[in-house]
């Protein structure tokens, strides 16, 4: 809900004012002088002042240079009446957004309250964005196995509420796919999405970066700064990596949890926001609660819905619909038209991915780069993925695998032929009798 104070001297004037706001649905302070109306601004954070230009004690230029120094992302209106139509562009020319003539249309003042509001939300998403932005074009998550469809169900089911949400697992497995899959199918999917890699930002830096700092706060804080979680409102905060925040940030953001405001460095003023947080790490937080690095109680605010996402060698029968997804990406980033082979698939699902699938995105970028043919062969793939330690003496039957790369390559066929026996064994260089020996053999009649 916008906030917004009203300053104006004529009770008449002010009473009729604020029940017009009011009954718009937002919230609204007022003040019957300009002294009062700076004690609110320096108490409170609003989205928009409504000030008369001529109130004793303070007058509506002087409350205007105050907030453009303590809040300059503040609307202020200033109404004045005909004879002050020179001290209203003064004050435009001084930054304020807009000027109203008295005697107004109360209808007019909503149209342009209602306005600047507008504006200040587009603003500020804008900025979300540009605070948020990741390569993230066509990247969502891949998977028709049973740890992926139990994804997507949890998903599915805890998106549309504001539940707070931990998504735990290896590093590399989708977590944060994960958590802007749930932004997207939750009811704040229009409003923005802002991540914080915890691990990546140094002690001393991350308090600003989560709450914002006012100006003055600490050396080179020459202006205020809105954090992630003022970005963030009305929509979703990810934490990624949460396991590294400090302990003395863990019992602030406690706070917010539990109260929905906090105050910048620097600052006095409580913020309040209304922000949907997910968390993610690859720690394990409980161990880290016994360790006596993460606060249990904080750990209990978080995991109200757990999420675990499954590590690649637990759903290796994704490996070639990935591969497949991945090879779409990379060949309209880097123009080609490169495919991979049924052996290589073999091969990628036969090892463990010990960086799960960002290091099977990472090899089919360099490899889909590299190959030297139309699709990506066992020769293009890393030494590592051919190195057979911990691989039983099965793996080492070639009828089997040239078995599995036969069947493979003809039901690869039948699918590009639509089924046409003649012009599969076309495909597959074999005669139409062999095509339909083998596919007896295989039992694929």
């Amino acid at each position: 809900m916008a906030k917004i104070l009203l300053a104006e001297d004529d009770e008449i004037m002010r009473i009729s004012v604020y029940d017009r706001l009011q009954k718009h649905g937002w919230q609204v302070d007022e003040a019957e002088n300009g002294l009062k109306a700076l004690a609110l601004t320096e108490k409170n954070q609003y989205h928009l002042i409504i000030s008369d230009i001529r109130m004793p004690g303070l007058d509506g230029l002087s409350l205007l240079r105050n907030v453009q120094k303590q809040s300059p992302e503040t609307d202020v209106i200033i109404m004045t009446a005909y004879g002050s139509v020179d001290d209203a562009i003064e004050c435009l020319r001084m930054g304020a957004s807009d000027y109203i003539l008295k005697p107004f249309d109360m209808d007019d003042l909503i149209i342009r309250v209602s306005r600047l509001l507008e504006t200040q939300e587009v603003k500020n998403r804008c900025e979300a964005l540009e605070e948020s932005y990741r390569e993230t074009n066509d990247r969502q998550l891949v998977g028709q196995s049973q740890p992926m469809q139990r994804v997507y169900s949890l998903i599915s089911q805890a998106a549309p509420t504001n539940a707070t949400i931990l998504i735990t697992g290896e590093s590399g497995t989708g977590k944060e796919l994960a958590a802007r899959a749930i932004h997207k199918a939750s009811n704040r999917r229009k409003k923005p999405f802002v991540s914080i890699n915890c691990a990546a930002i140094p002690d001393g830096l991350m308090e600003s970066e989560l709450f914002g700092h006012e100006r003055g706060a600490f050396t080179g804080a020459d202006q205020k700064r809105k954090g992630k979680f003022e970005l963030a409102d009305n929509g979703t905060l990810l934490l990624d990596e949460l396991g590294d925040l400090p302990g003395p940030l863990q019992a602030k953001l406690l706070r917010v949890l539990q109260e929905n405001e906090f105050e910048r460095v620097g600052g006095s003023k409580t913020v309040n926001v209304d922000v949907r947080i997910i968390a993610c790490t690859s720690k394990d937080l409980q161990k880290e609660v016994e360790a006596g690095n993460f606060r249990q109680d904080l750990l209990y605010r978080l995991q109200v819905i757990p999420l675990e996402m499954p590590p690649l060698r637990e759903h290796k029968e994704d490996i070639e619909e990935l591969c497949s997804f991945f090879l779409q990406e990379f060949n309209s980033r880097h123009n080609k038209s490169v495919a991979i082979t049924p052996e290589a698939i073999y091969n990628l699902k036969q090892y463990d991915f010990p960086g799960n699938v960002r290091e099977l995105r990472n090899l089919m970028e360099r490899a889909s780069v590299l190959c030297g043919g139309p699709a990506i062969t066992l020769a293009d793939l890393p030494v590592k993925m051919d190195d057979p330690s911990g691989v039983t003496p099965e793996d080492f039957n070639l009828s089997s695998h040239v078995a599995t790369i036969e069947q493979n390559c003809i039901n690869r066929a039948l699918l590009q032929t639509g089924g046409n026996r003649t012009e599969a064994a076309r495909l597959l260089g074999i005669s139409r009798k062999n095509l339909w020996e083998k596919m007896k053999g295989y039992g694929l009649e």
